[in-house]
């Protein structure tokens, strides 16, 4: 069930839902931007953790499976092989990433507190007092 959005006024004068939607879409931009400047409204300052560390998590999953890639084609006779199972492997992710992404958008403009797969772990243990 969706949490009550908190009233007690926030400081970029946005909705909460809207302000926490645009950092569920502007990924890491986003997130970065609104943790600054919002500093009263909790609940948008939670979708701004979590987009930073899901923009963040999406950016070094991308630049890892590219090396990887690129590692793979230049191994002599196992790159036929390598190459075809890495892209497909970052494929999938990629759609699942997708997947979340828009699932965070929808989460974020009802107003609820949506927790990213393997990510809001992380989330809560490095900012404990942010992200409940």
């Amino acid at each position: 069930m969706a949490e009550p959005i908190s009233s007690t006024g926030n400081t970029t004068g946005i909705p909460a839902n809207l302000a926490a939607a645009l950092c569920a879409i502007f990924i890491l931009l986003g997130g970065i931007v609104f943790y600054f400047i919002e500093k009263k409204d909790a609940f948008v300052r939670y979708w701004a953790v979590q987009s930073i560390f899901y923009g963040g998590t999406w950016f070094v999953f991308n630049i890892g499976m590219t090396v990887l890639i690129s590692i793979a084609a230049i191994l002599p006779v196992l790159h036929f092989v390598l190459v075809p199972s890495l892209m497909l492997v970052h494929a999938l992710v990629h759609l699942l990433f997708l997947i979340f992404w828009f699932i965070g958008i929808i989460k974020a403009l009802q107003g609820e507190r949506w927790n990213y797969p393997f990510v809001s772990a992380q989330c809560r243990r490095l900012f404990p007092n942010v992200v409940p």
